[in-house]
């Protein structure tokens, strides 16, 4: 596996941050039964720290994007922070940094959460 993650629990908000590549499905396929079995619990308001993560393809992409739609269903957000080289690069091509909140570090994110309340 190309990626390895740790979680946080500050709650209401859980971070997780994502160490690696997103290259394929099986990447990211444990971490998404993680943060939906979250959502499921009432942790809606989630925070990629993507600072280690070095690379994700459309599979990655796509992983993102199901966890923003049903964060944002639940009333919840999701908030990436640390975002940097190529997968910065990514967001912008794609124009995926208009779409998801992007904050430097995790202390503008829970800023970012406690204004949203």
């Amino acid at each position: 596996m190309n990626l390895s993650y740790t979680i946080n629990i500050d709650d209401p908000i859980i971070t997780y941050q994502l160490k690696g590549k997103i290259t394929t499905d099986d990447d990211y396929l444990e971490i998404e039964k993680e943060v939906f079995n979250y959502l499921n619990q009432n942790y809606y308001r989630i925070v990629f720290d993507l600072s280690e993560l070095t690379h994700t393809n459309s599979s990655g992409i796509g992983f993102f994007m199901r966890t923003l739609t049903k964060s944002r269903i639940m009333g919840g957000e999701l908030v990436i922070i640390g975002i940097n080289g190529n997968v910065e690069k990514i967001f912008s091509i794609s124009k995926l940094d208009e779409i998801y909140i992007i904050c430097e570090n995790q202390m503008e994110a829970n800023n970012y959460f406690k204004k949203a309340q």
